[in-house]
């Protein structure tokens, strides 16, 4: 996945800072719908900050999950992105795209033992998932 600047939108251009000036901005009700819609836009940023945002103030597991994403494509983030990817399988242990994404982050990373228990917390929840099972036995197999 190609790195991308969080300060800047998909052309490259600085993005402004939300505020009443800013027309796509609201953060007076942050969400993780109005989020993936930054996301969806090219506003990494705005998107990151109203993440952030609910975060502190609320957390669950959609939002840490969603920001720990953003900030795994900003290598001076992944730090904080393997926090949140901690504290979104803790709140939520049975999202399996949040167990798929750390044990993703453990692979790149060459922590294959920890990419294993990763896919083994997921199939202790859903046994039947055969795409789980596959990526866990390759990974065997690679040993």
């Amino acid at each position: 996945m190609e790195a991308v600047d969080l300060d800047k939108d998909q052309h490259g251009n600085p993005v402004q800072q939300p505020g009443p000036r800013s027309g796509t901005a609201d953060f007076s009700q942050p969400s993780v719908a109005v989020a993936k819609n930054f996301i969806a836009t090219g506003e990494y940023r705005r998107a990151r900050l109203m993440l952030e945002s609910l975060v502190k103030e609320a957390p669950d597991g959609e939002s840490l999950l969603l920001l720990a994403q953003l900030e795994l494509d900003n290598p001076t983030r992944h730090a904080s992105a393997l926090e949140h990817l901690r504290l979104a399988v803790a709140m939520a242990p049975q999202n399996t795209e949040a167990w798929l994404t750390l044990a993703n982050y453990w692979s790149v990373r060459g922590q294959s033992e920890k990419q294993r228990r990763c896919l083994e917390k997921i199939l202790a929840y859903e046994p039947g998932n055969h795409d789980v099972r596959d990526a866990l036995e390759l990974l065997l197999t690679k040993k």
